[in-house]
């Protein structure tokens, strides 16, 4: 009994701390051993039940991630290698120590790593489907799975013939390769979608008291919560409760009528939206922004920061030839 207690302690706090941590649970109903599995079911039936009343809040404020995209076809490859070199890995350690279940231990090593670094993550991408959930280091402790595979593979290469020693190797220095990269470029500045403190000084610079700032879509005003002191002062041309008042990411809008009006009366626009080619899901409001720009602004001039970009609107009526040159390019 008192395992099982403080087994279900651990994954009562773990699902409390980070939510996700509950398909670790579907983890260990694959490795449980069948005289163990009526004790687990009960205990997972606790956790679940402990964890149920956070995760019905978590639901009701499922806006705070309203910006987490679908996952993307290079995400859906990226696990697809990793998975694979996993199942090459678990092959060089089932057989050895690290197949062999101990009499101390109720199942091997690699029956628990192979399904803890593929099950979250596959299982995360699923419900994605439904509802974008994936974001990699939600599922990040998946990665001990691999981890203990690499070092089951390393283990037994000293019992491998001459040729699986070599072919073992390469295995788990091609594995290690492919992590390397990936680990220092996470690191890195570059790797940061977007770039909001290049923006607020972009904003902070260019704006001026008269202009309006308008967000293409409503997702990208999250930005201006990074820096509420700059974004304060600033007339939101599309904003009718701002996100701290509408308890989410970005704040509701005006009816459409209202935001062209005010799109109208504006000297001058500063536009913040994604990067050039890169496009987030557009509803009316965001098509009924952009026909007015193109009708009754030419853009004289964009700037460009780490995933957004600022573009500087002026009513026709008083563009120069040569503002107007560079609308047309």
């Amino acid at each position: 009994m008192a395992p099982w207690i403080a087994y279900g302690t651990l994954m009562l706090a773990a699902c409390i701390l980070h939510q996700f941590a509950a398909l670790a649970l579907v983890v260990h109903a694959f490795v449980v051993p069948d005289y163990a599995r009526r004790a687990w079911a009960y205990t997972a039936l606790l956790v679940a039940a402990g964890v149920a009343p956070l995760a019905a809040l978590g639901m009701a404020q499922s806006r705070q991630v309203a910006w987490i995209e679908s996952v993307t076809g290079s995400e859906y490859q990226r696990f697809a290698i990793l998975a694979s070199f996993a199942m090459v890995l678990s092959y060089f350690a089932s057989s050895g120590n690290a197949g062999k279940v101990s009499p101390e231990a109720p199942f091997s090593l690699r029956a628990i790593a192979l399904p803890l670094f593929i099950l979250p993550t596959a299982l995360l991408m699923l419900i994605s489907l439904y509802k974008p959930f994936y974001v990699e280091r939600y599922v990040l402790y998946g990665l001990v799975g691999l981890a203990l595979l690499l070092g089951a593979a390393l283990d037994r290469m000293p019992e491998l013939g001459p040729n699986l020693r070599v072919a073992g190797v390469i295995v788990v220095v091609l594995a290690i390769a492919l992590l390397i990269p990936e680990s220092l470029k996470l690191r890195a500045p570059e790797s940061r979608s977007d770039n909001v403190t290049d923006l607020a000084v972009v904003l902070s610079r260019e704006y001026t008291p008269g202009d309006g700032i308008l967000y293409l879509s409503v997702k990208r005003r999250a930005w201006s919560l990074a820096y509420p002191s700059v974004n304060r002062g600033m007339f939101d041309l599309a904003q009718e409760l701002t996100p701290e008042a509408s308890h989410d990411l970005y704040g509701t809008e005006l009816p459409s009528p209202q935001i062209r009006a005010r799109m109208r009366s504006s000297a001058r626009i500063l536009v913040v939206a994604e990067p050039k080619g890169i496009h987030v899901e557009s509803g009316g409001t965001e098509l009924m922004k952009e026909r007015v720009l193109a009708k009754y602004f030419t853009r004289a001039l964009t700037i460009q920061v780490d995933g957004a970009q600022v573009m500087i609107y002026e009513p026709r009526t008083t563009a120069t030839a040569a503002e107007l040159a560079v609308s047309q390019e």
